[in-house]
């Protein structure tokens, strides 16, 4: 196979599954691209198949374990390239490159099949509108995925719906285009589905694109290459006259909490702007990669955690910054056994649940203060020790846990994740906090790997931060620090007012404290070149005893053409990155 796109063919087939666009699709020989669009009912079968490629692990399924990669979270799913040790034949180069580009591929073949579709007025004949509205919808998903491989690839090989791929598919080659070219043609098509795309969609389509989506992509491309102005037009249009569904305008979700555990129809969270749509029979595996073994059929297997210094960022409820000594003093300047003996118990277990059995030294009220205290985001997104989460037992049945801290070398029974013990899972590294955000509690009537909860994209937090940034950088402050404050008076944290370069660390400390595990922290720190400042020393459990050692080498700012793309095509040896 000489070509990139090896998964997709020049055919079409999908179905609809739970009456929204939470779609699987049949095998792509079932029907053949000659003889497919001849009724308004292909269409719809043309779009589910096209929208359900973004649903694949690695164009963004898997999103939550890119800052796994970062100084807000570690695990062992990428540790090599946490550690600056990766190779351009790793398998999650090639992952994300193929999965991605099959975005793209099944994007231009809807362009292509539509724009060549006979159209008319009769019953179930395919109409103009619904032409032009599915090659919008295309054309705002080829973005989707293009804007994601210059991120992380920068100049990449580009092509539009003239590519054919039954054509094309010994050769390949094209000259690479440079990562600011290719985002002027994201740009263009972002315009032309804008134009084309409805403000919302009825409930049975809700999921689709809009041109609220498009104008927020659009102005996400522009941030991104630095037209700060641009993107602030963008982000202003839809803040101010958004519509999220139906004729609820975008807003803040008053329950932050809910943004991260909506799922099923008549319960739509009104700040996404496009989100990925799943269910109880195709869901996202966050559960499966986050949760941890008090998770759904304790199965989970948390490959990633919070860091510790995620934690630390969160804020007292007053605003000011969280210090350790206030509530466990000799934590700041204590090793790994003082921390224990502040915090660590030993446990028993009755009935098949952990219970206290000596408090020892620890001081526990003082810890589980110590995260209560904080801004509420915190206990939204992380377990915390001395807390509770609603798991399952094995037979899935719905089990409050309590989560504590243990000393092993005094207690009677050893630490198990299963009985509500922190202690990371994977290589016995212990104690490490929880992932809470986007998994399951209790029991939905899923599988503990089909999470229902919808992915957001894009969700209007995120467009007001990256408002606040622009403004920032225009020297627009007081209307940067206004867009912060309306993100932080959601969950009651006050209002801030500052200037320049405090304002631009707080910003992105506020990204951090907002977004964390949607992906975005990866992508921020490597436009605003600080990787190297941020992903360093060691990643560390609750205690600070060593994980590993993080390193972010210069040539983690771009991505590398995966080996194997070098070995189908070796033309293009002359366009891997530096340092590769």
């Amino acid at each position: 196979m000489k070509k990139i796109l090896n998964t997709i063919t020049a055919t079409i087939a999908a179905i609809f599954l739970s009456g929204c666009w939470g779609l699987d699709y049949y095998p792509h020989d079932a029907i053949g691209e000659n003889n497919f669009l001849d009724r308004a009912s292909d269409v719809t079968k043309l779009m589910a198949g096209t929208y359900t490629q973004i649903k694949n692990p690695w164009a963004f399924g898997y999103d939550f374990l890119f800052d796994s990669v970062t100084d807000i979270a570690n695990g062992d799913y990428f540790q090599n390239y946490a550690m600056g040790i990766s190779s351009y034949s790793d398998g999650w180069f090639s992952g994300c490159w193929t999965q991605t580009y099959n975005v793209v591929q099944r994007a231009n073949t809807t362009i292509r099949l539509l724009s060549n579709a006979e159209v008319g007025t009769g019953a179930g004949e395919i109409t103009a509108a619904m032409r032009d509205q599915g090659i919008a919808e295309a054309k705002f998903l080829r973005a989707l995925g293009y804007f994601r491989l210059t991120c992380l690839f920068g100049d990449i090989p580009y092509y539009d719906e003239t590519c054919i791929l039954a054509d094309k598919f010994s050769n390949m080659y094209v000259e690479f285009s440079s990562a600011a070219e290719v985002r002027e043609k994201i740009i263009v098509d972002l315009n032309d589905a804008e134009k084309a795309l409805p403000s919302a969609w009825d409930t049975n389509n809700y999921g689709r694109a809009t041109k609220w989506a498009a104008i927020a992509l659009r102005g996400k491309v522009k941030l991104y290459g630095k037209d700060y102005s641009g993107a602030l037009v963008d982000f202003d249009n839809v803040i101010n006259n958004g519509i999220a569904y139906g004729s609820t305008k975008l807003a803040l979700d008053p329950d932050y909490a809910h943004v991260f555990k909506t799922w099923d129809v008549g319960k739509r969270c009104p700040e996404m702007i496009f989100s990925i749509q799943y269910s109880n029979s195709y869901g996202s595996q966050t559960t499966a990669l986050m949760g941890n073994k008090s998770s759904l059929r304790q199965i989970p297997t948390d490959r990633m955690n919070p860091s510790s210094k995620l934690i630390d960022l969160y804020e007292k409820k007053d605003g000011s910054a969280f210090n350790w000594e206030e509530y466990l003093p000799g934590w700041t300047n204590g090793n790994l056994a003082k921390r224990r003996d502040l915090t660590a118990v030993t446990i028993n277990v009755k009935d098949g649940k952990a219970y206290v059995e000596d408090l020892l030294q620890s001081d526990t009220a003082a810890m589980a203060k110590a995260y209560r205290e904080r801004d509420p985001r915190l206990m939204v997104t992380a377990i915390t020790p001395y807390s509770t989460y609603l798991g399952t037992d094995a037979g899935s049945n719905p089990q409050l846990f309590n989560y504590y801290l243990v000393n092993t070398n005094v207690s009677k029974f050893g630490p198990s994740e299963g009985n509500g013990c922190l202690r990371n899972n994977n290589g016995g590294f212990t104690p490490s906090y929880f992932v809470r955000k986007f998994v399951i509690e209790g029991n939905l009537g899923g599988e503990y790997n089909n999470a229902p909860f919808e992915w957001p994209v894009i969700r209007l937090a995120d467009v007001m931060l990256m408002a606040a940034e622009c403004s920032n950088e225009l020297g627009q402050d007081s209307k940067a620090c206004g867009y912060v404050n309306q993100v932080r008076a959601r969950v009651n944290m006050p209002a801030i007012s500052k200037s320049g370069d405090d304002l631009r660390k707080y910003i992105r400390d506020e990204r951090a404290r907002e977004l964390p595990f949607e992906g975005h922290r990866f992508f921020d720190i490597r436009r605003w070149g600080i990787g190297a400042e941020v992903v360093k020393g060691d990643a560390t459990t609750i205690w600070g005893n060593k994980i590993y050692t993080m390193s972010y080498p210069s040539k983690h700012n771009v991505w590398p053409v995966p080996q194997v793309e070098l070995d189908r095509t070796p033309e293009w040896k002359a366009y891997q990155k530096q340092g590769w």
